[in-house]
């Protein structure tokens, strides 16, 4: 089969493919032979049709499915000898066969090539890098998080703000005795959900083992909270009495570790911290490592803006247009269109310009680059839960089990391309480093979105 191609728009081509007789007969004539075989007419034993009418009866079809296989798997030969990168694929150009009459056929398409991407335009301007300080009142609500994260639970008589309560729930009768065969639970409490306040006041005057009777629709605003403590359904709680005592069997209280030694070694094993003021220390580089995650996000986001706003990307329109037009099943008026197309245009526009930078820096996932992402992830989350004991089988028995998941896979693969490409910004780019706080930089990274 011969194929030419010749531009007729900016990064658009035409591509002309010239089919003769030879190119699909014999892939004809075999397809018929197997048709044959399968093929049943009555007087005819199976298989022993005669060719005649086989042909009379299938052979425009064959050859009309066997020249559109030839066609698609030439057409895509050629895209691939010849190099050429392209966006969708190829759009055949409306021209009139005549499968009937004629032996040699014209088919054309259209394709539209990737854009050169040129990043030296914005290699060396500036982006802002915003550097977070951790401000005092963070240090201390992190040193208290951390005291009440390796706290112990202990339990108490008296009941105080914060307390989880051990009840036992018991539906009454109107006259508050228990009902006979009424619904019975033993449920915890948080002390902080009871919305109404007097009832919550009265709570606080409770010791263990006394009782107490609410009306549960007063007492909890949110109605699933209460079908939980019941264990019943909503159309259960409909046909009973909300009236029910509650018995405080136990009342528990989180108290914070104390800050000392002890403390210090659980938070930070590998430091040695002999104070507050050196454990506070920690925190504050703990912190500040934490926010340079965010802060490399907005500067991502910053840069990869600069980079699209900066970068004239030659897109081969009109074949684009045509080819959402056939792709998209929705139906869009023109002016619902041209939004969907501008959409589209910029995320192709950062697909086209990160397999650039990717492409020229040789970037690259690998799965040693993923494991060890993933291991990061896996250690910090268990430090966030006070766990650090686990052995390297066992992190690397969680990891793999992570990557297993393709979601998990593939999000964790898109933040280590972020890294990289943060370090590739950070290269090329005039970075100007700025200082701010928390508060500050949350309200800088709003205006972006």
């Amino acid at each position: 089969m011969d194929i030419i191609k010749k531009k007729i728009d900016v990064n658009t081509l035409k591509l002309t493919a010239n089919v003769k007789e030879g190119d699909y007969v014999s892939v004809v004539e075999n397809a018929l032979l197997d048709y044959r075989k399968k093929m049943t007419l009555p007087g005819f034993r199976a298989g022993k049709v005669p060719m005649s009418l086989v042909k009379k009866k299938y052979e425009l079809a064959i050859r009309v499915e066997e020249i559109n296989k030839l066609l698609s798997s030439s057409i895509q030969t050629y895209i691939s000898d010849q190099k050429m990168s392209i966006l969708g694929n190829p759009l055949p150009i409306e021209t009139k066969i005549d499968f009937l009459n004629e032996t040699d056929y014209q088919f054309e398409f259209e394709i539209g090539l990737q854009p050169k991407i040129d990043l030296s335009s914005a290699e060396k301007l500036k982006s802002d890098y915003w550097l977070i300080k951790p401000e005092k009142k963070e240090i201390e609500e992190y040193t208290l998080s951390l005291q009440k994260r390796y706290g112990s639970v202990q339990s108490f008589d008296k009941i105080d703000q914060g307390d989880m309560l051990s009840v036992v729930l018991k539906e009454l009768e109107s006259d508050n005795n228990p009902k006979v065969d009424g619904v019975v639970s033993e449920t915890s409490i948080l002390v902080d959900k009871i919305e109404d306040k007097k009832i919550r006041n009265q709570f606080f005057k409770l010791k263990k083992s006394e009782t107490i009777i609410l009306d549960l629709h007063k007492t909890f605003v949110n109605e699933a909270d209460v079908l939980s403590m019941l264990k019943i359904s909503k159309e259960k709680f409909n046909q009973i009495n909300s009236s029910f005592s509650c018995t405080i069997k136990d009342i528990t209280r989180l108290i914070p570790a104390k800050i000392n030694s002890e403390l210090f070694k659980k938070v930070y094993p590998d430091q040695v911290i002999k104070n507050l003021k050196e454990f506070q220390a920690a925190i504050k580089t703990e912190l500040i490592d934490r926010y340079v995650i965010e802060s490399d996000r907005k500067f991502f986001n910053d840069s990869s803006q600069i980079f699209l706003d900066k970068i004239k990307i030659d897109f081969p329109e009109k074949f684009l247009k045509k080819w959402l037009k056939t792709n998209i099943k929705k139906q869009f008026t023109e002016e619902e269109f041209e939004k969907e197309y501008q959409n589209y245009l910029k995320y192709l526009s950062w697909q086209l310009i990160e397999n650039t930078i990717c492409i020229e820096n040789n970037i690259k996932v690998t799965d040693d680059k993923l494991k060890d992402f993933a291991k990061k992830n896996v250690l910090q989350q268990m430090k966030n839960y006070g766990s650090v004991n686990l052995g390297d089988k066992e992190i690397d028995g969680i990891v793999t089990n992570i990557l297993k998941n393709e979601k998990e896979a593939e999000k964790m693969m898109n933040e280590v391309i972020l890294i990289e490409l943060v370090a590739y910004f950070k290269s090329k780019m005039k970075v100007s480093k700025k200082s701010t706080t928390l508060n500050e930089f949350i309200k800088l990274a709003n205006q972006q979105v």
